[in-house]
């Protein structure tokens, strides 16, 4: 009898008691959607880059000088190419300008395909330029006076973590506001066949131009996998608040059976339940708890950071103030949040199970009286 209606009384108890578990839910919903909320706007961030970086070149050459980026001339260009094994060697001219009213920077690319008189933008270059009233064209400043370019297009915003505060231009162009020579490339652009031959040519590069670093396209994509994991002292800061409100949790779930439901399981078996029972009475109320809280957490995680791009978090992760145009590409990671189901949903399980299972083994006498 005891089994068959087990799970009905389970349920009647959790709504007689829905006083006591609602702070329980409620802080728990809290821990699960601070971190899935985390999770999904590094997972967002990070697999854009990754994708990019796929369709990049196999090796990305610069140079520094004095630990700062340095110009790379025409015959360092043509002694990676001389190096077995590399098919082609690309220069390449990029920079930053700094749009001082705004206090942001652009990040300037080449592109052959636009005229000498052409821009396309990225959303947030173009909203910066909006406040300030540049609507259909641009004023650039250089050494050799001022450049003038008309505003072609938008890029589009299913690329716009990437292109968000880029400028693509002629390439000549670029060189006149950056102050490069025609001769001279901000880095190099190294094609290899052979995918076995990248890093023994990334060594060779490195040993035959000592101040250049060469990156491969893995390395590329294994620090673009691991750069949004953690985001410095903030994201410490979130961890630690969960953490803290994780232990208040469990300390509560502790107290619900210590408390008042030391008596109601006594009393429960003295009329004949068996530990069994009670466990599995206990197991299905807090069940039904927890699982509503992590479906909640993460729905209210997802809609957070997807439906309304997460304002303020999304300043951890991208700091400038062009990246409040950025849209987050919806990306859910099922292993990462399956281990938070682990670490998360267990824990509280267990801080109520085990209490109780000692509380139905010891002397139920005193308990009653």
């Amino acid at each position: 009898m005891f089994r068959k209606n087990l799970i009905e009384y389970a349920v009647i108890l959790l709504f007689k008691d829905r006083a006591d578990h609602l702070f329980s839910f409620t802080i728990f919903t809290f821990i699960v959607s601070l971190l899935s909320a985390v999770l999904f706007v590094s997972d967002a961030i990070r697999s854009d880059l990754v994708d990019a970086a796929k369709f990049g070149p196999d090796i990305v050459v610069e140079n520094t000088l004095a630990g700062r980026a340095y110009k790379l001339s025409e015959e360092d260009r043509e002694s990676i190419a001389d190096l077995a094994g590399v098919s082609a060697v690309e220069g390449d001219v990029e920079g930053y300008y700094y749009f001082s009213q705004q206090r942001v920077w652009f990040h300037l690319i080449a592109d052959s395909s636009l005229s000498l008189r052409e821009m396309s933008v990225g959303e947030g270059v173009k909203e910066a330029m909006k406040a300030w009233h540049y609507d259909d064209a641009f004023n650039f400043f250089s050494t050799e006076g001022k450049i003038t370019l008309k505003m072609l297009k938008t890029e589009s915003k299913q690329t716009n973590i990437l292109s968000n505060d880029v400028i693509f231009m002629h390439p000549a162009n670029v060189r006149a506001i950056l102050g490069f020579k025609v001769d001279e490339y901000s880095k190099l652009l190294v094609t290899v066949p052979n995918p076995s031959e990248v890093g023994d040519i990334t060594l060779k590069i490195v040993q035959l131009l000592p101040t250049v670093k060469a990156t491969s396209k893995e390395d590329i994509q294994a620090s673009y996998r691991h750069l949004f994991y953690y985001k410095g002292g903030i994201f410490m800061i979130l961890y630690w608040v969960c953490m803290v409100a994780f232990l208040i949790l469990l300390k509560n779930q502790i107290s619900l059976a210590y408390g008042e439901k030391k008596k109601e399981i006594a009393i429960l078996r003295s009329i004949g339940y068996a530990i069994k029972d009670i466990i599995a009475l206990k197991f299905i109320q807090n069940t039904v708890v927890a699982f509503s809280a992590f479906l909640l957490g993460v729905w209210i995680a997802y809609m957070y950071v997807f439906i309304f791009q997460a304002p303020l978090l999304r300043a951890i992760f991208l700091g400038s103030q062009l990246g409040r145009s950025v849209e987050f590409t919806p990306i859910v990671d099922l292993n990462l949040l399956f281990l938070l189901f682990v670490f998360s949903v267990i824990p509280f399980l267990a801080f109520v199970i085990i209490p109780s299972w000692k509380i139905a083994i010891a002397d139920m006498s005193e308990a009653v009286r």
